[in-house]
């Protein structure tokens, strides 16, 4: 029986020394970018890539997002295997979203693992359920984050498909992802940093111009230069240490 304690006591000092571990999931707007490939004209990068500026040397972070995933087929062409990697202690933030809405609102094939679209109420939030579940599972600690806004105006606003919306319209929730995660963070109480609200006042604050030339890549509205994915990934860190989610971790410059 003392062996017993001895050995639970000394897992349990393992743990609290292991320095904690970010594991990092979604789409193209968080992934790693190669810093030479992708600089000049090509500049491009995700938040989560500058996200580490904001951590101290206590922690690590593994960034697994990919270009062109949604939540259902990260879930299948990723995350099936990347689960088994997590440990007791871990954290998983979550962000999907963008190309969720490749079907304009529509879910695709189960069947077809590289079918990308889902409706926001449907295969959505099934996949964002599993993520939660599933990290749960293995003793880790999801967060989910709002996709950030893209580049779309309507004047000096935002449009609601920027903050992905699809159906245009302010407060109807029928094709609103942003709505449907945050029905899914209260539902099973994950802790949710939103994304959408902080980086839409952001972008609003430059302006269209100003916002182009500064966050955004010159080939679209969606994807972010190294100065965005650092504004980008500000927000994060000053939300996260704001709701005490690693915020011993966290250095804001």
């Amino acid at each position: 029986m003392k062996l017993k304690y001895l050995i639970l006591l000394l897992l349990s000092v393992n743990l609290l020394q292991a320095k904690p571990r970010i594991f990092t999931i979604g789409d193209s707007t968080m992934a790693d970018y190669d810093t030479i490939k992708y600089s000049g004209d090509n500049e491009q990068r995700g938040w989560c890539q500058l996200f580490p500026t904001f951590l101290s040397n206590d922690v690590t972070l593994k960034n697994a997002a990919k270009n062109g995933r949604s939540s259902k087929s990260f879930y299948k062409e990723v995350w099936l295997k990347l689960r088994n990697e997590l440990k007791p202690g871990d954290y998983v933030f979550i962000q999907f979203g963008h190309n969720d809405e490749k079907q304009n609102g529509l879910d695709t094939d189960e069947n077809d693992s590289t079918a990308r679209g889902t409706n926001p109420w449907s295969q959505y939030q099934k996949y964002l359920k599993l993520y939660v579940n599933e990290v749960r599972e293995r003793g880790a600690i999801p967060v989910l984050f709002t996709p950030v806004v893209r580049r779309y105006f309507n004047g000096n606003a935002l449009t609601q498909k920027a903050q992905h919306n699809l159906s245009e319209i302010a407060g109807d929730l029928t094709l609103n992802y942003v709505a449907s995660m945050k029905n899914v963070a209260r539902e099973l109480k994950v802790p949710l940093i939103d994304m959408t609200a902080s980086t839409k006042k952001l972008v609003e604050s430059y302006g269209p111009d100003k916002a182009k030339a500064e966050l955004y890549i010159k080939a679209d509205d969606t994807h972010l230069k190294k100065e965005g994915a650092y504004q980008f990934a500000k927000l994060a860190a000053f939300e996260l240490k704001e709701k005490k989610i690693l915020d011993q971790y966290i250095n804001l410059k």
